[in-house]
């Protein structure tokens, strides 16, 4: 991960380095708690199976309420795994409506000097916006960890953040 470069695309647009087989995946819960452990578990399985190793969040498990954690648990969450430099990129386990109540305490200068992949879908649209908005990181509408991973979803996501023609 040392040697991988962010890439400028286009003027304020940031790519993260492509992802790579054996890459460590930091495994977030910006939303919703999962109250059973089942998919949680489930989700390092899916991601390792993926290739991926996998490092989840400190608070990744954490219940307050219908969310994983305080809010800013949460946001400590993705700012220590953008900080981490043996996590190339980042995921949810699943989405869910605790994200908006974050976006204000995600560290953007951060996340502007160590880019990485990041993705999640439903409520995490919210996140993705705001990364792009705040920092120009191009980051991903694709499943959580949690998705059911089908043949397609897996081609899709290998071909768009795995393949050369993203990232560095």
């Amino acid at each position: 991960l040392a040697a991988a470069r962010p890439t400028q695309a286009a003027a304020g647009t940031l790519l993260a380095p492509r992802l790579r087989p054996g890459d460590t995946l930091g495994l977030v819960s910006p939303a919703n708690a999962s109250f059973e452990r089942e998919p949680l578990k489930m989700a390092v399985e899916v991601l390792q199976a993926l290739g991926f190793k996998v490092k989840p969040g400190v608070h990744v498990a954490a219940r307050r309420g219908p969310f994983a954690g305080t809010d800013v648990e949460r946001a400590a969450d993705i700012n220590a795994m953008f900080a981490d430099d043996s996590v190339a990129g980042i995921m949810a386990v699943t989405g869910g409506s605790g994200c908006n109540r974050i976006v204000d305490k995600l560290d953007y200068d951060l996340i502007r000097r160590k880019p990485k992949f990041f993705g999640g879908f439903s409520d995490l649209t919210c996140l993705v916006n705001a990364l792009h908005r705040q920092t120009g990181l191009v980051s991903f509408h694709c499943p959580v960890a949690a998705s059911e991973w089908n043949d397609y979803s897996v081609q899709s996501f290998r071909a768009v953040v795995m393949a050369r023609g993203y990232g560095g």
